[in-house]
């Protein structure tokens, strides 16, 4: 397993920013082998891949999803809620020397919509990579349509930087992608520290 992907939770009820997070409690762990079926299972449905990058509108193979979880990323955890597996949140394409990375996140278990659960896992993760990274900014994109996901970005403080026109092809019309990203002067602790 990659150094720096430690296991870390979260407490319902913390501040995050200026919100108040009301979610289930949860996880971050590294990912492990028990995670690639159900993974690869929620990638496979259009309700959750429809907003994802276009390499997740066709079928990925377990083969390809243990890749990506076990073997290739940088900062890569699975997100546990209630005792199961429901997500994984990651930092891709970093640029060390410009202390920068991506942020992405996929919440899997549609059950787990709606109950503040990304707001809650972005915050977490965004602290991880401006205190324990040292990152100076932290970029993410997100298809313009996927309006719970800005605004679980939007409560964490991130600012729109800009928009990419008609990006991407998603149900039988272009939408935008919106492009978003968090400055570590501008990162608010959940204790109001930074």
């Amino acid at each position: 397993m990659p150094a720096g992907r430690p296991a870390f939770g979260f407490v319902p009820g913390k501040t995050t920013g200026s919100s108040v997070m009301a979610c289930p409690p949860f996880d971050l762990r590294p990912p492990h082998a028990d995670d690639i079926l159900p993974y690869t299972a929620f990638l496979a449905d259009p309700e959750v891949s429809r907003w994802l990058d276009d390499s997740a509108q066709r079928p990925i193979p377990a083969s390809r999803v243990e890749s990506l979880l076990l073997h290739e990323a940088w900062s890569l955890w699975s997100i546990d809620c209630g005792g199961r597996f429901v997500g994984v949140t990651s930092f891709y394409e970093p640029d060390l020397s410009l202390s920068t990375a991506r942020l992405s996140i996929v919440i899997g278990d549609r059950e787990i919509h709606g109950k503040g659960l990304a707001t809650a896992v972005i915050g977490r993760v965004v602290g991880h990579g401006f205190r324990q990274l040292g990152l100076h900014k932290i970029n993410s994109d997100i298809l313009a349509p996927n309006t719970g996901a800005l605004t679980a970005h939007e409560r964490n403080g991130f600012v729109r930087e800009g928009c990419l026109r008609d990006d991407c092809w998603r149900e039988g019309r272009w939408v935008d992608r919106v492009l978003l990203s968090l400055l570590r002067r501008e990162y608010q602790a959940p204790d109001g520290g930074a």
